[in-house]
C-alpha cells in the first residue's frame, strides 16, 4: 500500500521554541539533570564526540606524590640528611674537604689543601710542606737545579759498552747526572780491577786464587806446594801456610809458574817451560803476573850453592838477611804473586 508522505508545516516561532526545549532536554536528560557524558561539537566536523576529562582531585594527588618521591624519569629522591659531616683527623693530619691529609708529606695536599706537586719528567715529593724533585724519570736529568722546569735535560744512554776510568769494560747508564756514566762491572777472576775500587778480584770469587804453603826439610831444604797435606809429609815441617797466592786459571797478563825437580831431589820454581834447560816441569803450581799488577808483590829468589837449596820469599828484608848472613845468592825476581786472596 502506498502512503502519502507527511507534509511538515512551515516552522513558526512556536515551533522554534519547541525545538530548543527538545535540545535542552536531551542535554540534561529526560528528567532535566546534567548528562554524565556531555557531547562536544568539534569545529572541524560539527559532530559530537566523547570528552576525555581529567579529575582535578586526582591530578593534584599525583603531583603531590611526585614532589615527595622524586621524578619517575630520574629516580632522584630528596634527602633530609643535610650536609656530610667532615672526617675526624688524627695526629698531624688536617681536614681537606672530605679527607684527612698530612700537609707536610702529601703530594696532593702539600703545604695547603688541594696544592698538588707536579714536576716535569720527574717523580714529585712533598717534604715539610714544600714540593721537591724526588727522582728524575729514566733518560732525563735536572742539570740547572730549578724545580720549575723539573728534569729538563734529556740524556742519551742506550746501555752500550764503554770504558771505565780504570780501563775495564762497563755499560753506559743514566744515573741522574747530566751525561751518561760508564757503570763499572762486578769483579771477575781476571787479575784486573773491574769495579774501579782500587782492589783486584776481591769479594766472593771462590777458587780464583789458590794458596801456596811454605815448608822446610833437612833433606829437601825449602819446599813450596799448593797441597797442604804434602806440605807436612815426610820430614817436611810447615813454616807458613798460605804463604802467597797464585791464580788457579790462566788469564791475560799472567804467566805459568812451574815446579822443577833437581837431581838431588830438591825443587826450584820458574816460568821456564823446560825448567831452564834441565828438563820438563814436575807440575804446574798456578799462574803469576809477569809485571806488578792487580796488587801483586815480588817473589824474590835466592840460591845457596853449597846445599843447592833454592829459597823464595816475599820479604825484601828476609832476602837481604839470607844473602848477608846465610850464604845465599840473590837471583832476582821470579815473578809477581799475591799476599792474600
Amino acid at each position: 500500500m502506498i502512503t502519502s508522505p507527511v507534509s511538515w508545516p512551515e516552522r513558526s516561532a512556536g515551533s522554534a521554541s519547541l525545538a530548543l526545549l527538545l535540545v535542552l532536554g536531551t542535554a540534561c536528560g529526560g528528567d532535566g539533570t546534567a548528562n554524565d557524558d556531555p557531547l562536544e561539537f568539534p569545529a572541524e566536523t560539527g559532530q559530537p564526540t566523547a570528552s576525555s576529562t581529567v579529575d582535578d582531585a586526582d591530578t593534584g594527588e599525583t603531583q603531590a606524590t611526585a614532589d615527595s618521591t622524586g621524578s619517575a624519569e630520574t629516580g632522584v629522591t630528596a634527602s633530609d640528611d643535610g650536609p656530610t659531616e667532615p672526617p675526624v683527623c688524627i695526629g698531624t693530619e688536617v681536614t681537606c674537604g672530605s679527607i684527612c691529609a698530612d700537609l707536610d708529606t702529601d703530594v696532593s695536599n702539600c703545604g695547603l689543601c688541594g696544592r698538588t706537586c707536579i714536576i716535569a719528567n720527574a717523580e714529585a715529593g712533598c717534604v715539610a710542606g714544600e714540593c721537591v724533585n724526588a727522582a728524575c724519570d729514566q733518560g732525563f736529568s735536572d742539570c740547572d737545579g730549578l724545580l720549575a722546569n723539573g728534569c729538563e735535560a734529556p740524556v742519551e744512554c742506550g746501555g752500550g759498552p764503554c770504558i771505565t776510568r780504570c780501563g775495564s769494560t762497563g755499560v753506559a747508564r743514566c744515573d741522574g747526572s747530566c751525561e751518561s756514566v760508564c757503570s763499572a762491572p762486578l769483579e771477575t777472576c781476571n787479575a784486573i780491577d773491574d769495579n774501579c775500587d782500587g782492589l783486584c778480584d776481591e769479594g766472593p770469587l771462590a777458587g780464583c786464587r789458590i794458596p801456596v804453603h811454605r815448608s822446610v826439610s833437612p833433606t829437601l831444604g825449602h819446599f813450596y806446594t799448593t797441597d797442604l797435606v804434602e806440605a807436612s809429609s815426610g820430614d817436611l815441617s810447615i813454616e807458613a801456610p798460605d804463604f802467597y797466592f797464585l791464580y788457579a786459571e790462566a788469564t791475560d797478563g799472567l804467566v805459568v809458574l812451574f815446579r822443577c825437580l833437581k837431581g838431588n831431589n830438591r825443587r826450584f820454581y820458574t816460568s821456564s817451560t823446560d825448567c831452564e834447560g834441565t828438563g820438563a816441569p814436575e807440575l804446574t803450581m798456578g799462574y803469576m803476573a809477569a809485571e806488578q799488577q792487580c796488587g801483586a808483590v815480588p817473589l824474590y829468589r835466592m840460591h845457596q850453592p853449597g846445599s843447592d837449596d833454592h829459597f823464595y820469599t816475599l820479604s825484601a828484608a828476609e832476602r837481604d838477611n839470607a844473602v848477608a848472613n846465610l850464604g845465599y845468592q840473590d837471583q832476582g825476581i821470579t815473578g809477581y804473586v799475591w799476599a792474600n786472596l
